[in-house]
C-alpha cells in the first residue's frame, strides 16, 4: 500500500481517531514535563508503520489539543530514534537534566537548517534491510540479489543478530571471482564501511557514502537497520533540486506575467484577501481547507509591488476575478482552470517552503507532474502576451 493509499485509509477510517496503545495519553494526562518515544512507536499509536500527510497532521492536531511539543517534529524525526514530548508551556525553560540527556541523543533539536536532516531521511519509512545469514550458499546469495535487485547485501551471523556484522557481500564477488558451489560466502564477505547511527547528521556522513559507495545505519540498539549507497543520496538531492528548480521556474513564471497588472490592482487584490482560506478556487466558494496552508509572507517596500509577492499573494492575486479574467482566463488557453492553478500554485509554495526549511523530502517527487503542467502552460501564457 502506498503512503498516498494509507493516508486515504486514515481519513476514511474514523476508528483510526483511537490509539492501539494509551501510553501517550497517559503522559499527556500526567505531571510529567518530557519524556521520550521511539518514533515507530507513536506512529503505530496512531495505527501506522510509516510516516505521510494525513497521519503526520493528525499527531499535530493530538499534540495541539493536549497542549504538547513534540522534538524533533514527526516529520523531521529519525524513523528509527526517538522523539519528546514535553509540555508546550515549558518550551522556553531550560531542561531539566533527564530532558538534556534526551536532547544529545536527538540532533534534530538543533535549529532547522542542513543538519536538521538525518541519515534515514534517504530511506522510505520502514524499507526491509535485505540481508544473508552466515551458512547461507554461494547460490542462495545470487539467487536473492537476482530476486531483489541488489547489488551487494550485508551477511550477519543470525538473523535475530543483526549488530554482528561479518561483512557485506558484493554481486561483482560472487559473478566475477573464483566462485563455484563449494565456496563458503563467508570468504567473500571482505567489505568493510562504517556503520554509523540513523539518527548522524546525512551531510557529516555524505563524503563517506562517496568515499565507500555506501554505510550502514545502525538504531540506537545498535541493530544494523539500512544501508544507504550512493544512488541513495543522488536521488534524495536530486529530489530536492528538481523541486527547487521547478518552483523558482514557476515563481519566476508568474512574476512575469504579474507584471502586466497594475501596481493598484496588485496592492487591492493583495489586501483585500486575509488569508489563503479566504480564497474562492472556483467562483463557487471552494476553498483551501486549513490543513493544506502554511504562514508565509514577508514584503519589501522599496521594490516594485510585484517583485515584493510571495507564493501566497500569488494565490491572491490570480484569485482575484478581474486579474484572472484579464490576465490569464482571456487568453484561452487550454490545459488549466483557476481551481488547479491556484492548487497547483499551493503545492509548489509547500514544497519550496519545505526545501528551504530542509524538511523531508521523501514525497516530493509525486508533486512534480503536477508542476510540470503549471510551468507548460504558464510558458505559453508568457508566450502568448509578448
Amino acid at each position: 500500500m502506498t503512503n498516498q493509499e494509507e493516508d486515504a485509509a486514515v481519513e476514511a477510517d474514523e476508528s483510526a481517531q483511537g490509539f492501539r496503545d494509551d501510553e501517550l495519553d497517559r503522559f499527556a494526562r500526567s505531571d510529567e514535563e518530557s519524556r521520550s518515544f521511539s518514533t515507530r512507536f507513536v506512529l503505530d499509536c496512531f495505527g501506522r508503520t510509516r510516516r505521510g500527510a494525513a497521519v503526520n497532521a493528525r499527531i499535530g492536531n493530538w499534540l495541539r489539543e493536549n497542549k504538547l511539543e513534540m522534538r524533533p517534529d514527526i516529520d523531521e524525526a529519525d524513523y528509527y530514534g526517538d522523539v519528546v514530548l514535553r509540555r508546550a508551556e515549558s518550551a522556553g525553560a531550560i531542561p531539566g537534566a533527564d530532558e538534556a540527556t534526551a536532547a544529545v541523543s536527538l540532533p534534530a533539536l538543533a535549529p532547522p537548517g542542513v543538519n536538521s536532516w538525518v541519515l534515514s531521511s534517504l530511506k522510505d519509512d520502514a524499507e526491509e534491510l535485505d540481508f544473508l545469514e552466515y551458512g547461507a550458499s554461494v547460490d542462495d546469495a545470487v539467487n536473492l540479489m537476482k530476486e531483489k535487485n541488489r547489488t551487494k547485501l550485508p551477511l550477519f551471523f543470525s538473523a535475530t543478530d543483526k549488530a554482528t556484522l561479518i561483512g557485506t557481500v558484493t554481486l561483482a564477488d560472487l559473478t566475477f571471482d573464483v566462485a563455484d558451489g563449494k565456496s563458503k560466502l563467508v570468504e567473500k564477505a571482505v567489505t568493510q564501511v562504517p556503520v554509523i547511527g540513523t539518527n548522524e547528521k546525512l551531510f557529516d556522513w555524505i563524503p563517506a557514502i562517496m568515499s565507500y559507495g555506501f554505510v550502514y545505519g545502525k538504531d540506537q540498539d545498535g541493530q544494523i537497520v539500512q544501508i544507504y549507497t550512493t544512488h541513495d543520496v543522488a536521488t534524495h538531492l536530486n529530489a530536492i533540486a528538481a523541486m527547487f528548480l521547478r518552483a523558482n521556474e514557476i515563481e519566476e513564471l508568474v512574476r512575469t506575467v504579474l507584471t502586466g497588472v497594475k501596481d493598484a490592482d496588485l496592492t487591492r487584490a493583495k489586501n483585500r484577501t486575509g488569508s489563503l482560506r479566504d480564497i474562492d478556487l472556483d467562483g463557487k466558494g471552494r476553498r483551501l481547507e486549513q490543513r493544506e496552508i502554511s504562514a508565509n509572507g514577508g514584503v519589501d517596500a522599496e521594490q516594485r509591488v510585484v517583485d515584493t509577492l510571495t507564493f501566497a499573494d500569488y494565490m491572491k492575486c490570480i484569485a482575484d476575478a478581474g486579474i484572472w479574467e484579464k490576465h490569464f482566463e482571456s487568453l484561452d488557453i487550454a490545459i488549466m482552470d483557476k481551481e488547479r492553478c491556484l492548487r497547483s500554485l499551493n503545492d509548489a509554495r509547500l514544497a519550496r517552503n519545505e526545501v528551504m526549511h530542509f524538511g523531508r523530502s521523501n514525497s516530493l517527487s509525486t508533486l512534480i507532474p503536477s508542476f510540470e503542467a503549471l510551468a507548460v502552460w504558464l510558458r505559453r501564457l508568457v508566450a502568448a502576451q509578448q
